[in-house]
């Protein structure tokens, strides 16, 4: 995950979820991505998928990049 990455995804956990988090933080998130201790809601083309995951009581909506294993964004909560 690059600098411009993580830097995206904390600001867009911040500003939807209300969650200010660390790089290690946002890897811990990854890697239960890619182990898929988390709930696939959606596959996109080019290897991305969207996920729940379920952290400090908050369901957290990601879109996650398979091949790189990493966060690419937060997407607002689902309703």
């Amino acid at each position: 995950m690059t600098h411009a990455e993580r830097s995206h995804t904390k600001r867009r956990l911040a500003e939807r979820y209300g969650l200010e988090v660390s790089s290690d933080d946002l890897f811990k998130m990854a890697k239960a991505l890619a182990h898929g201790q988390a709930t696939l809601i959606a596959k996109q083309s080019r290897g991305v998928d969207h996920w729940l995951l379920d952290y400090q009581g908050l369901q957290l909506r990601l879109v996650f990049d398979r091949q790189r294993r990493s966060i690419i964004t937060a997407l607002p909560p689902l309703p």
